[in-house]
């Protein structure tokens, strides 16, 4: 910033000609660090419209004097005129465009969308294929039935065909899949599991990465359902659990529903009970009691606020709208204890926000994204 500053100073007595030749050449050795190589060329390319507008315009105005007169007051110009163009374009604000109404109504909330890549790299776009749905793909026949379970068959031999495969969620999306062994996985939006298509021996294994809520399914021999996650793991038999592990949070967060889990991270571990929370803390692993409603409101089709966990919220809004929201944790909004519907279209979500008290303000932002600003 004070970089910035000695260079309006410099610019400003360049432009009331009070400059001396050391300020001059300190002004012109920063331009030509700023060469078109280094200004992206849509940029670059506005810059000289507007010079060549305004340098139209100078000329035009300049008095008939001499040549050398006439030609010193025009390179002074274009300089100058360069120069506060790119100033200007660099380093001042420009005018925000707040979003319509009509843009907002045309944004809705997620719905069930996900892709599945399989072992060779191809991949299925999951909520285009209907239930009872049989794709063949190369020798694989890849089959979803009723209930949402996706299996795998050799198309020559009839055999289920075991293979590590991704389910991805994109934003504004969340996706039920059944895993082979009959254990239900609700993904969160912009989530990925790594599963694999049949159980073989040993551990039941996958990897979280998002947010997923798990319902498993208790198996004869009694095999252990592990979900990895970034230097985490959880651990169970039979039980109903949802792990929060985005990148962008803080820590890894595992809310016991029902049974009983146990959740390590390398030399701490806890066992929770129902309506319990495992989270990491200076290093090691703790566990406090949760409003469990709270922690699966994503499922049951609400955002809850609670007066504490405002910010979360909001990400998790972000994520459902795949908008921005800039929020900064000293408005209004982080008082606010209510239940807002997943369902409405971003235009209705506002409007319940302004009405609870929450002010925002909708912007549309770089690359046409809409920022919501929480005021």
């Amino acid at each position: 910033m004070k970089q910035v500053k000695e260079l309006y100073k410099l610019l400003t007595r360049f432009l009331s000609r009070s400059e001396n030749i050391d300020e001059r050449k300190q002004l012109f050795d920063w331009f030509d660090l700023q060469s078109a190589d280094q200004i992206p060329e849509k940029q670059f390319s506005t810059i000289q419209k507007n010079v060549k507008d305004r340098l139209l315009t100078e000329i035009g105005g300049i008095e008939k004097k001499s040549t050398t007169i006439k030609y010193i007051q025009v390179v002074s110009t274009a300089a100058a005129v360069l120069l506060i163009s790119f100033f200007a374009y660099k380093y001042w604000p420009t005018a925000e465009h707040i979003a319509s109404n009509k843009l907002l109504a045309s944004i809705p909330p997620g719905g069930e969308k996900a892709i599945i890549t399989l072992a060779d790299g191809k991949q299925i776009n999951l909520d285009a294929l209907a239930l009872n749905q049989t794709v063949q793909i190369g020798e694989t026949i890849l089959t979803k039935d009723a209930r949402g379970k996706v299996s795998y068959r050799n198309a020559k031999t009839g055999k289920i065909v075991s293979q590590q495969n991704i389910l991805k969620t994109p934003k504004g999306a969340t996706y039920e899949l059944v895993l082979a062994d009959g254990t239900l996985v609700s993904l969160n939006a912009d989530s990925k599991l790594i599963y694999p298509s049949s159980f073989e021996s040993g551990d039941r294994i996958v990897e979280l990465e998002g947010e997923a809520y798990f319902q498993v399914t208790k198996t004869k021999d009694h095999k252990s359902f592990i979900v990895k996650t970034k230097n985490q793991q959880t651990k169970v038999l039979g039980t109903k659990f949802n792990i929060n592990a985005y990148s962008e949070e803080e820590g890894v967060r595992t809310s016991l529903e029902e049974g009983a889990v146990i959740v390590s991270k390398q030399n701490s571990a806890v066992r929770l009970r129902p309506n319990e929370q495992a989270f990491s803390e200076d290093g090691k692993l703790r566990s406090k009691t949760i409003n469990i409603d709270q922690v699966l409101s994503w499922k049951s089709g609400q955002f809850y606020f609670d007066g504490t966990n405002t910010a979360a919220v909001f990400k998790d809004i972000a994520r459902w709208y795949d908008i921005d929201v800039t929020y900064n944790n000293k408005s209004n909004a982080s008082q606010y204890i209510g239940k807002i519907p997943r369902n409405l279209s971003l235009e209705k979500l506002i409007a319940l926000l302004n009405y609870a008290n929450i002010q925002t303000k909708a912007i549309v932002g770089k690359n046409n994204r809409i920022n919501l600003i929480i005021t």
